[in-house]
């Protein structure tokens, strides 16, 4: 039976080779933990659901590592077995079973848990783990895979610093805009072809707070209740009617640009991939951040499929310190 099993996946993966990119293994593990936090990193997931801060995660669609990881979890029956109660339960900051791989071949879907330093593998439904030769684990991985878990990204993430742009590289029209009010916005820059209004309510029936939407083609703007100046811009529709000029140009990327654009001009902010990806599908939705400097706000660009697909700005407006005058001394 068990011959039968490794037959019918070595059918599956040389179907899987017909069909471009069909074998898939993600990879995830933990970069960091609550000081208190759950033994296992299925618990995270099902809580968090993204990646960042806590999983981080790789896809690879290697064929071999695909079959290697079924066959895995086949042949740990026969190792030494021990009981291991590992799930929501608290376990301080180091998890016991910090690593998940979903391998994907064709219509076959199936999950993978080993323990801290890919000594044994676990095994959710019989609460229990299955205890390796020496390096047999991490001997099946790949040299990106291997590379993967060998980074240090408690480190990384914590050293991790954003690059920053001037306000005054984001521009339409070739004219920047930062610090504008809706009625220089559109003195300077352009009308508005599209205003909209969202009314949100308290329980009594009263309204709360009125936002306003203001439109240019694919892009939208908001402005700050207080202080009437735009707050906020994001575009997400690339559309061939517009000339470069008419499209919002953030340091000279715009919608429509490859991910390598971004990789090219911001080595800090692009250090670290898939970030606040879904955990399910980590290449079709990520971000990556940008500073303004003197805290003027940030920017956040939105990758599918290593395309950027939205650019979203917030503006800050930090108060600025007035100079002290010095007085001059009477004289007695």
């Amino acid at each position: 039976m068990k011959y039968l099993i490794y037959l019918l996946l070595l059918a599956c993966i040389c179907n899987a080779q017909q069909y471009k990119n069909y074998t898939k293994v993600t990879a995830y593990r933990l970069a960091n933990t609550d000081e208190i936090g759950p033994c296992n990193i299925l618990n995270y997931a099902k809580r968090l659901k993204r990646t960042g801060h806590y999983i981080q995660a790789m896809e690879s669609y290697s064929d071999t590592l695909a079959y290697n990881l079924i066959k895995l979890k086949q042949e740990s029956q026969v190792w030494k077995k021990d009981t291991c109660t590992c799930g929501q339960e608290a376990v301080g900051k180091t998890a016991l079973v910090p690593n998940m791989f979903i391998v994907e071949v064709n219509t076959h879907k199936d999950t993978i848990f080993t323990t801290s330093g890919h000594k044994a593998v676990y095994s959710v439904s019989e609460q229990a783990y299955y205890t390796a030769p020496e390096n047999y684990i991490t001997s099946l991985f790949p040299k990106d895979v291997a590379g993967f878990f060998k980074r240090d990204f408690i480190s990384e993430i914590k050293a991790w610093k954003v690059d920053s742009i001037s306000s005054a590289a984001i521009t339409l029209h070739k004219k920047s805009f930062y610090g504008l009010n809706r009625k220089q916005f559109e003195k300077d820059i352009e009308f508005f072809h599209v205003v909209t209004t969202d009314t949100m309510y308290l329980d009594i029936g009263k309204p709360m707070k009125i936002d306003k939407l203001y439109s240019i083609d694919n892009m939208q703007f908001s402005f700050d209740e207080d202080s009437g100046k735009l707050s906020k811009v994001t575009t997400n529709t690339y559309s061939n009617n517009h000339t470069p000029m008419s499209m919002l140009n953030v340091d000279g990327i715009k919608i429509g640009d490859s991910e390598e654009v971004l990789c090219s001009k911001y080595d800090n902010s692009t250090s670290l991939q898939y970030w606040d990806a879904p955990l399910s599908a980590i290449t079709n939705y990520y971000t990556y951040e940008v500073n303004l400097s003197n805290n003027e706000g940030l920017i956040r660009y939105v990758v599918r499929n290593a395309v950027i697909r939205e650019i979203e700005i917030h503006f800050s407006y930090p108060e600025k310190k007035e100079k002290k005058i010095a007085g001059k001394k009477k004289k007695r």
